[in-house]
C-alpha cells in the first residue's frame, strides 16, 4: 500500500518501478475514477486490465456490462478463474481513495483476502481506506510506503534542480527544500518557476505557498476535493500551527449546544487528519510521551481508553502508536497481538524522527522486557 497526498509521487514511482523491473506484462492497472460509487464499472476494468497481462489472458474470463450483474458474482467468478494462477500477478489499483462505494470495498476485502498466493496487490491511495488490512499488517503480510518515505532527500532536492538546469546556493537550497518538507509536487513546481529565472536565490527565499503554480496545484488537487464544510475548517484554522476539535468549534461558529457529547469540530478535525491526509495528527506522539506516567501511575484504564480513540489503521503509520499499542495489549493480557505490534513498531522504527528515536527505542525496550517477563522468560 502506497499512501500519501497528492503530488508525493505515488503513480509516478509505481510505473517507474513496473517499467524498470520488467513487470509491464505481469501487472494490471486499473486507476478508480473520481467519486466512483459504481461496483459493476471498477469489476469490470479490472477485468479488462486482467486480461491484458500475460498470466492472466490464459485464465481470466472476459465479462461484458449487464444491468443484472452482481460485484459479488464477479469476485467469486475471478477468484475461481484465478484459482490455478502458477506465476505471479501483480493488480495494481490507483486511486483507491475515489471508491465511493462501500459495497465495491467490501468486495475488494473478498478478493485481497481470498487471492491465490500468487496475486499480488499494489494499492495507492490519498489516505487510508477501511479494507481490513490491518489483520495482513499485523501478520507481516502487507508492505506499507508512506509519505515520510516518498519526502525528497536534500541530496534528491538537489539533483532535481540540477536536471532542471537550476542551481542554487547551498543556503537557497536548503531553504527551498525546509519550506516544500520534501514535497515532490512542490520541488518540481518550484524548479519549473525557477527555470530561466533571472535571480534563482532571491526566488528561492521567497517562495512560499501563495506562489502561483503551488497555488494552483494545490486548488485543483487539494482543496477543490474537499467539501465546503472542510474547506471553511482548514480556511478559519489556517491561522493556527496546531488545533483541536474544541478551537474548530469556536473558529467555524459551529459550536454544539449546551450537553451535545463530543465535539463536533473534533470529528471533523479526525476526518481530515491522518496519513495522507490535509492535517497531520499529533494525539500520538502525546500519548507516546505520556504512557509510562499513566503506567507507573496505575492508570491503564486510562491509557487503554485513549488508545481506543484512534482508528484501526493508525498504528502502521506511527511507530511510537504502535509501541503504545503493544504495551496497551500487554496490560490487557493479549500477549501474542502485543507481541506482533511490537515488531510493527521495531519494523517502522527508522521512520520516527531523530529526535525522538531514542525516546521511542527506549520506550521499545521497556515492552520488550515486560513481554519476556511475563512470558516467563
Amino acid at each position: 500500500m502506497v499512501a500519501a497526498p497528492p503530488g508525493s509521487g505515488k503513480t509516478v514511482l509505481l510505473r517507474s518501478w513496473l517499467g524498470e523491473a520488467g513487470l509491464v506484462e505481469s501487472a494490471a492497472w486499473v486507476s478508480v475514477g473520481r467519486d466512483e460509487r459504481d461496483p459493476q464499472r471498477l469489476w469490470l476494468s479490472v477485468l479488462d486490465a486482467l486480461c491484458q497481462t500475460v498470466p492472466g489472458s490464459a485464465l481470466v474470463r472476459p465479462l461484458t456490462a449487464a444491468p443484472d450483474l452482481d460485484g459479488w458474482a464477479i469476485v467469486e467468478r475471478l477468484l475461481k478463474d484465478l484459482a490455478p494462477l502458477d506465476q505471479r500477478l501483480w493488480l495494481v489499483i490507483d486511486d483507491l481513495h475515489e471508491l465511493g462505494s462501500d459495497q465495491a470495498r467490501q468486495q475488494l476485502e473478498l478478493l485481497v483476502m481470498r487471492a491465490p498466493a500468487k496475486l499480488r496487490f499494489v494499492l495507492a491511495t490519498r489516505h487510508d481506506v477501511r479494507l481490513g488490512l490491518h489483520r495482513l499488517r499485523l501478520e507481516g503480510e502487507l508492505t506499507e510506503i508512506r509519505a515520510a518515505d516518498l519526502r525528497f532527500s536534500l541530496a534528491e532536492a538537489q539533483a532535481l534542480f540540477a536536471a532542471a538546469g537550476v542551481e542554487l546556493a547551498g543556503r537557497a537550497l536548503g531553504m527551498l527544500y525546509e519550506r516544500t518538507e520534501g514535497w515532490a509536487a512542490g520541488l518540481r513546481l518550484a524548479a519549473l518557476s525557477l527555470a530561466g529565472h533571472p535571480d534563482p536565490d532571491r526566488f528561492a527565499a521567497e517562495f512560499s505557498g501563495s506562489e502561483r503554480t503551488v497555488a494552483e496545484y494545490l486548488l485543483a488537487e487539494v482543496l477543490d476535493r474537499q467539501s465546503e464544510q472542510v474547506r471553511r475548517l482548514l480556511l478559519r484554522t489556517s491561522v493556527l500551527e496546531r488545533v483541536n476539535g474544541e478551537l474548530a468549534d469556536l473558529l467555524t461558529g459551529q459550536r454544539r449546544g449546551a450537553g451535545a457529547a463530543g465535539s463536533g469540530g473534533g470529528e471533523r478535525v479526525r476526518g481530515i487528519a491522518g496519513p495522507g491526509a490535509v492535517l497531520v495528527p499529533v494525539a500520538a506522539r502525546l500519548l507516546a510521551d505520556h504512557w509510562p506516567s499513566l503506567y507507573l501511575g496505575g492508570r491503564t484504564a486510562t491509557g487503554h481508553a485513549l488508545m481506543a480513540g484512534f482508528p484501526a489503521g493508525a498504528p502502521a503509520a506511527d511507530a511510537e502508536l504502535a509501541a503504545v499499542a503493544a504495551a496497551d495489549e500487554l496490560a490487557q493480557g493479549s500477549l501474542e497481538t502485543a507481541q506482533r505490534y511490537l515488531e510493527l513498531a521495531q519494523r517502522g522504527l527508522a521512520s520516527v524522527p531523530e529526535g525522538r528515536r531514542g525516546q521511542a527505542q527506549l520506550l521499545l525496550g521497556v515492552i520488550r522486557m515486560k513481554l519476556i517477563s511475563q512470558t516467563g522468560n
